[in-house]
């Protein structure tokens, strides 16, 4: 291979990326003042947010992630009084998540707050053409096919 030189720069830079990316989720932040949460905490209160109630399976299909980890979610976010369960109006059988006054505000400040990280994100890509963003764009999906076994490998052990 011609680049192979850049292509193990391109490679050490996407593990860089993706170890910064797993620390960031992983790692606990204060996006509303005074409230530190996990990402994984703010996008369960943004799915409940824009939805008003949701019942715990619907909150983990939205999320993409088991029922199990789902309430583990909810039952911190629970403990920080920023959502609340209560009987499902029409079968008692299910409980739905709703936000708490202080939920709503972290909600609330959060949407404010994503807004302008997003501008200021955007702002870095104000150089990209439409060219350069469609190829990091192709970059992205390859990397994510290779990482699901989507393109086969014949590399064994």
């Amino acid at each position: 291979m011609k680049n192979y030189e850049l292509l193990k720069t391109v490679m050490t830079e996407t593990r860089n990326a993706t170890l910064a990316y797993h620390n960031y989720m992983y790692t606990d932040h204060e996006y509303v003042k005074g409230q530190k949460l996990y990402l994984r905490e703010m996008h369960l209160l943004i799915f409940v947010g824009i939805s008003g109630e949701l019942t715990m399976s619907e909150i983990a299909e939205k999320m993409n992630i088991t029922q199990g980890a789902a309430t583990q979610i909810a039952g911190r976010l629970i403990k920080k009084k920023l959502i609340a369960k209560k009987k499902h109006p029409s079968d008692k059988r299910y409980s739905v998540i709703f936000l708490t006054d202080s939920g709503r505000h972290a909600y609330e400040d959060y949407m404010k707050y994503d807004q302008l990280r997003n501008e200021e994100i955007m702002s870095c890509f104000e150089d990209f053409s439409e060219t350069d963003m469609n190829i990091i764009l192709k970059y992205e999906l390859l990397i994510q096919d290779i990482c699901s076994g989507k393109v086969a490998g014949k590399t064994r052990l």
